[in-house]
């Protein structure tokens, strides 16, 4: 009977031998021969070469016949080798939980590939949704009705967004399990999302509604809540500005904060200045006045400590706050976002909106603007701006 070559075995462990930083991987396993089958396995090896620089090599071996092993025993063997060339494979238990899958396997593996704003949120979302469900299930007992089921049982209290994230997170997970061998099927593959019964929370504010945020805000978190419905800022970009980003008439955005963290922008076409209302400039040139630190790397709205406010903070404890208290449940930065967008496109054209509001979607126009600010798009946000800013009337103020 054939048996694997002593001295191809060898030279393949012999040049894995320059392992580069921590690398995960099962190999995979595959039957060839059209007589006589064999068992064949596929793996990478890393080599860091003379000038530092690290490359993958692909590298196969023959492991035995399919009439003296099966498959799982070929696995086991391929296991063996890959863990003796890497030294440092985290070896797969005998009993393999969705946690230990997701950061063992799948995080390792995909964690790179996620924009470095959205890895934060990627992970908790994953923690908090499938992770504390069934994170100590066997990847074995998690089938499709099970699952279902848990999807379903979301259904009724989170909105369409979350139910759909929570089957693109599971599916993309167990189909890497399947691809690594861990199980033979996905049964993700085909889970329907459920009709969500949590209305949505990005409707715009109406007109009445405004005044009664603003009136249950301070000076300075009323400042805030007005550039964002004047300026249609997202909450990580208002809280990365810093007071060398204030110019005469416009604000430039350069750069965002995630978790306190600051970051790139959402997009390339988010970049741009953003046109300043005269009566906006005049209350942050008051504010740069009274606040204690108005350097020029200073933040503009900083936190207690000096650093970036944490956008979930200002959204449970001011925005939410004041919400409730004006009788809006659930307010959000989005709210705030779409409603500028809304009232804007009642004063001008939808190109002037993009251009304001820096969509990703129109990116010819994006960049047409990220030089300059149309005249139109000026008249417009002032337009904006005094539609906004008005004062609650006596008959409009919540009774004390």
């Amino acid at each position: 009977m054939d048996q694997p070559d002593p001295t191809t075995v060898q030279s393949i462990l012999a040049a894995g031998r320059h392992m580069g930083r921590d690398r995960y991987q099962e190999g995979r396993i595959v039957l060839v021969g059209k007589h006589i089958k064999k068992w064949r396995g596929h793996f990478y090896i890393y080599q860091r070469l003379p000038d530092g620089c690290e490359v993958r090599r692909f590298r196969n071996i023959y492991l035995g016949l399919k009439s003296v092993m099966d498959k799982r025993e070929a696995r086991t063997m391929l296991r063996d080798i890959i863990a003796r060339e890497t030294r440092n494979v985290a070896p797969a238990p005998v009993t393999v939980t969705l946690r230990w899958f997701y950061e063992n396997r799948f995080l390792p593996q995909k964690e790179e590939q996620w924009k470095v704003t959205s890895r934060p949120k990627t992970k908790r979302f994953i923690e908090n949704y499938l992770l504390k469900r069934f994170g100590d299930t066997l990847l074995a007992d998690l089938g499709k009705f099970t699952l279902q089921t848990y999807l379903n049982e979301l259904a009724p209290n989170f909105s369409k967004s979350v139910l759909t994230k929570t089957r693109v997170y599971l599916n993309s997970i167990l189909d890497e399990a399947v691809e690594l061998e861990f199980l033979l099927k996905n049964p993700a593959r085909k889970l329907a999302v459920p009709r969500s019964g949590k209305k949505s929370a990005s409707l715009p504010l109406t007109p009445e509604q405004i005044p009664q945020v603003l009136f249950h805000l301070g000076n300075r978190e009323r400042l805030i809540v007005r550039m964002f419905l004047v300026l249609g800022l997202r909450p990580g970009e208002m809280f990365a500005l810093r007071w060398n980003d204030k110019q005469q008439n416009s604000l430039r955005i350069d750069s965002s904060v995630t978790d306190g963290i600051e970051v790139e922008t959402k997009t390339e076409g988010s970049d741009a200045n953003v046109w300043l209302p005269a009566s906006i400039e005049t209350e942050l040139e008051f504010w740069r006045n009274t606040t204690k630190d108005a350097g020029p790397e200073s933040f503009i709205f900083p936190s207690s400590r000096g650093t970036a406010v944490n956008t979930n903070n200002f959204l449970s404890r001011v925005l939410k706050a004041a919400g409730r208290k004006a009788g809006i449940e659930g307010i959000t930065h989005q709210m705030l976002r779409r409603t500028c967008s809304t009232y804007m496109a009642q004063i001008t054209t939808v190109k002037d909106v993009q251009a304001h509001l820096r969509h990703s979607t129109a990116k010819t126009t994006l960049e047409h603007y990220i030089k300059s600010v149309p005249e139109s798009v000026r008249v417009a946000v002032e337009s904006l701006d005094h539609l906004l800013k008005r004062v609650p009337t006596d008959s409009e103020k919540p009774a004390n």
